[in-house]
Parts: structure tokens; sequence; C-alpha cells
């Protein structure tokens, strides 16, 4: 009984609809499930055991990220226009800066490059970091010449 107040209750609400919005709210959807192709951005994050601001430590977690995004971008045939840091400080303040350059990037070197630049940039290494995070958007394919270099 408390089931046919609810549907009838929820179809006051949305209609004829109120059945199917039912089923979905307990997990029954037999909709095809549609994965979408397009990648807009691939990143990477680290959040330390301890706020750090080693420069050490920090540049290899940046290279290890510029290493792994590079090698997707590879994977998929990809070149990035926009690179992106992200800090978060001990105080949760959580800081985003990026640049975009006109050719597209499919080298490691060049992605830590620029996120090593955009931290000098920004003075982000002003006290200890809790995470450090890099990331890559306006995503497409490279040009021919650079389809050579992949």
């Amino acid at each position: 009984m408390h089931d046919r107040l609810y549907a009838g209750d929820l179809r006051a609400l949305v209609g004829s609809f109120g059945p199917k919005l039912k089923q979905f709210a307990i997990g029954e959807d037999d909709r095809r499930l549609e994965w979408g192709d397009e990648i807009k951005s691939l990143s990477g994050e680290e959040t330390f055991l301890k706020d750090t601001d080693d420069r050490k430590v920090l540049r290899a977690c940046l290279r290890a990220q510029a290493d792994d995004i590079a090698a997707r971008l590879k994977r998929r045939w990809l070149g990035a226009h926009t690179v992106q840091v992200k800090v978060r400080y001990g105080n949760f303040t959580t800081l985003t800066r990026q640049v975009t350059v006109e050719e597209p990037l499919t080298e490691a070197h060049d992605i830590y490059r620029l996120g090593c630049f955009l931290l000098g940039r920004e003075k982000l290494v002003s006290r200890p970091l809790r995470l450090l995070g890099l990331g890559v958007s306006r995503l497409r394919e490279p040009s021919g010449q650079q389809l050579v270099l992949l």
C-alpha cells in the first residue's frame, strides 16, 4: 500500500514519469550506456603525507606526472595546448594556474617545463604544499609533422 501511495505522490509531482523515476532511484535502468569518446583533459595529482616545500620532492612529483600524462597523450594520439598546475596548501586553499601554447605538446619534458614555469612565475611554492597536480587540456590530434615525432 505504501508503495502505491509513494508512486501516486510522485506521479502528482512529475506526472507519468513518476514510476520510471522511482525505478531510476532504486538503480533499475535498462537504457543503453553511452561512452563518450572525447577526452577533454588529462591530469594527475599527489597529496603529500606531510606538507612540503622541498624542491627535489616537488620536481620529482611534477616530472612523474608529466611522464604519465605524456604517455597517455601518445596512446591516444593527442597533443595538448594548455598546461595547468594545481596546488593546495595546509589550510586547504587551492590555486590553479594555466598557460596555453600555440603548438600542441606531446612530450613529457615540455609539459614538465611549463609546469615548473607556472609554479615559478606565480610563486606558488611560497609555503609548503599539501597537494601538487599537473594537467593538460585543449586536446587535439597533432599535425602531420608532430605525428612523425610520436
